[in-house]
């Protein structure tokens, strides 16, 4: 039998595309606020048994807006592709991020924030007919190019809310707004 792929939710369409490009190109600077100040056992601390560190997460972060770059070029240059598929989990074991150091960390935030400037700069360049274009996403089947915005919109807002959850459970919160406070699933 084979896969059944869930649809794309809805929850953001009321969301203006350039609402949701600021969230998107907003995320690297977010994300260095969420953890600033936190010490090497902050960032490596698993406040939740079996679950991500603050560490893992950022170098996933970075992980997600790679696959996140081929798969917004390929939507608006090679309509109808399908798009590369990764396994996230293996890719935080494999690489071991739980034992880089901070400045590896400091990298690849700097990774994603120049995939964002590039991969914005797709988005802006975007227009009508292009946000229809559309590619194949490996859990939920076709994806237009905005579906794509709201992913990595979201993906990033999750994480830092997770960031800052974390936080909290560590002694360490700071108040920083979510820029979208519904979460795409």
């Amino acid at each position: 039998m084979q896969d059944q792929k869930r649809s794309f939710p809805t929850v953001y369409n009321a969301i203006s595309t350039s609402q949701l490009l600021e969230v998107f190109s907003a995320a690297p600077e977010r994300l260095r606020k969420a953890i600033e100040g936190l010490t090497d056992d902050d960032l490596t601390a698993q406040p939740r048994p079996g679950k991500w560190s603050i560490k893992q997460i950022v170098f996933h972060l970075a992980d997600s807006d790679t696959i996140g770059f081929v798969r917004i070029k390929l939507a608006f240059a090679q309509p109808g592709s399908a798009f590369p598929l990764y396994n996230q989990d293996s890719w935080v074991q494999t690489f071991d991020y739980q034992h880089k150091e901070r400045s590896t960390m400091e990298n690849a935030i700097r990774l994603m924030e120049i995939l964002r400037f590039f991969t914005g700069s797709i988005f802006r360049q975007a227009n009508g007919a292009d946000w229809i274009k559309t590619g194949t996403h490996p859990e939920f089947g076709e994806m237009t190019l905005r579906n794509l915005l709201e992913l990595y919109a979201d993906h990033g807002e999750r994480h830092i809310e997770q960031i800052l959850d974390m936080r909290k459970l560590l002694g360490k919160e700071i108040k920083l707004p979510l820029m979208l406070v519904q979460r795409l699933y």
